[in-house]
């Protein structure tokens, strides 16, 4: 028979008591705003609900709780439901060091030895495998499948900007006007570029990258294992020397695919996907 903990019987009386440390840490976040207006408005519950899914889900993944700060103030109610809508998502990338011999309860795929080997070699930044300690706006969408150039991120915000870019020749013409694959590193890193883009998803240029190559893992691990199934890839934001690093192949290892390729080649299997770090304050 299975026993009743006793100390159910006074949590009743006794509520502040028995909060978990996730309730205690989520209660401190946004406590201010409920004092001030007397209880939590919806536009902040839902930043609540918010913060505890972060504050569980790190927790799940990397086996201890992560305190999850507060939202940054540029994140405000209504561009988080536009955000929603164009299908983006917000993660909190804790300041986490992603170790080759690191034993996250939910790291299923790590990346592949090259990668370790390349740092270790001092080939990539010493800080390649340490995620950020920041809010993060990231797409959620699926990577295609390879279909001959022609496939396509599902229902993509960024297909009417891709189109105007290719056709005022910022960005080189390819048969599908508004897709995000033949793009190379370095146009996607052009003034132009990246302006059109953040002018878009409503974030300012200099907030705007692509995914390190462990921030791409650690979110396709903790959300979305799908990335890994599809055999196109993506560029990635860290540098190799003159190489930019690239990955997601299904059959080269897919969340754990890392591989390298010069920044000016445009393939038309090599896809991206935006990524928005906001402010530490």
């Amino acid at each position: 028979m299975e026993r009743f903990p006793g100390y159910k019987i006074y949590e009743e009386y006794n509520p502040d008591q028995y909060k978990t440390s996730v309730q205690k840490k989520v209660e401190k976040v946004l406590g201010a705003a409920e004092k001030e207006k007397g209880r939590i408005a919806p536009e902040l519950l839902e930043f609540r609900e918010l913060i505890e899914q972060e504050t569980e889900s790190l927790r799940n993944f990397f086996g201890h709780d992560v305190e999850v700060p507060p939202l940054p103030p540029e994140i405000t109610p209504e561009r988080y439901e536009k955000w929603k809508e164009m299908g983006l998502e917000l993660h909190y990338l804790p300041a986490e060091e992603m170790k080759k011999d690191s034993n996250f309860p939910g790291w299923k795929k790590k990346p592949e030895d090259w990668f370790y080997e390349k740092l270790k070699a001092k080939e990539i930044a010493a800080d390649s495998a340490t995620l950020p300690a920041a809010w993060m706006l990231i797409d959620g969408r699926e990577k295609p499948n390879y279909k001959d150039g022609k496939q396509t991120y599902k229902e993509d915000v960024l297909a009417e900007a891709l189109e105007d870019l290719r056709k005022r020749k910022v960005i080189t013409e390819f048969k599908v006007k508004g897709s995000r694959f033949n793009i190379s590193w370095d146009e996607l890193n052009k003034p132009e570029v990246k302006k059109a883009i953040a002018d878009v998803l409503d974030v300012p240029e200099e907030s705007l990258r692509l995914p390190r190559a462990i921030e791409w893992n650690y979110l396709g691990n903790a959300y979305h294992p799908q990335w890994g199934d599809t055999d196109t890839w993506e560029w990635f934001e860290d540098s190799a020397g003159a190489r930019r690093l690239d990955g997601g192949l299904s059959w080269g290892g897919g969340l754990s695919s890392v591989n390298w390729a010069a920044p000016g080649g445009r393939y038309d299997s090599l896809g991206f996907r935006p990524q928005v770090v906001f402010s530490r304050e």
